[in-house]
C-alpha cells in the first residue's frame, strides 16, 4: 500500500484501534463522522459520538477472506470497517447487538452511501452481519453499492 496513513482519530472522534487507511478513505471517513454520524447521534440521543470501534482497516487479503478471489478494498488501504460506537452519555451500541432496533445505526449506514463508494452491513452477506464496511472502490459504471 502506498502513501498509508495511521489514524487514531478524526474530528475528535477517537477510534478503538489505529486504523491504516489510504489519503481518501481516511478523508471520507472524517467527512461521514463530521457530516453524518454527529448529527444524527445529535438527533438521536442528544449527545455526541465519541468513539468508534474499528473492526478492520488495511489487511493484504482477498475479499471476505475467500482464498484465490479478488483482492478486498482493505487490501489498498481503501476501506474502514465499524462494529460499534460509544456516545457522551456513555450509551455503547454495536452493529451486531443494536442494529436490528436503532434508528441512528441504519440512518448513518444509509447515509454513508453518499460519502462512499460501497457500503455493507447486516442483511448485505454473511460477512458483514457484525459490522458496517464503507469502500470507496473505483467501479466503471460510477455507481454507488450500497447494500
Amino acid at each position: 500500500m502506498r502513501d498509508a496513513y495511521r489514524i487514531t482519530a478524526t474530528s475528535g472522534v477517537r477510534f478503538s484501534e489505529p486504523a491504516i487507511v489510504n489519503c481518501a478513505i481516511a478523508n471520507g471517513f472524517d467527512n461521514w463522522i463530521r457530516t453524518v454520524v454527529q448529527p444524527a447521534a445529535q438527533q438521536h440521543y442528544g449527545a455526541r459520538v465519541e468513539s468508534v470501534t474499528i473492526a478492520a482497516s488495511y489487511a493484504c487479503r482477498a475479499r471476505n477472506g475467500r482464498p484465490g478471489g479478488k483482492l478486498s478494498e482493505h487490501g489498498f488501504g481503501n476501506a474502514i470497517d465499524v462494529s460499534g460506537v460509544t456516545l457522551s452519555n456513555g450509551r455503547s451500541l454495536t452493529i451486531k447487538d443494536d442494529y436490528g432496533s436503532s434508528k441512528f445505526l441504519k440512518q448513518i449506514r444509509k447515509d454513508a452511501c453518499g460519502t462512499f463508494m460501497t457500503v455493507l452491513g447486516p442483511g448485505s452477506d454473511r460477512s458483514h452481519h457484525d459490522h458496517l464496511h464503507f469502500d470507496l472502490a473505483n467501479r466503471r459504471s460510477g455507481q454507488h453499492y450500497c447494500r
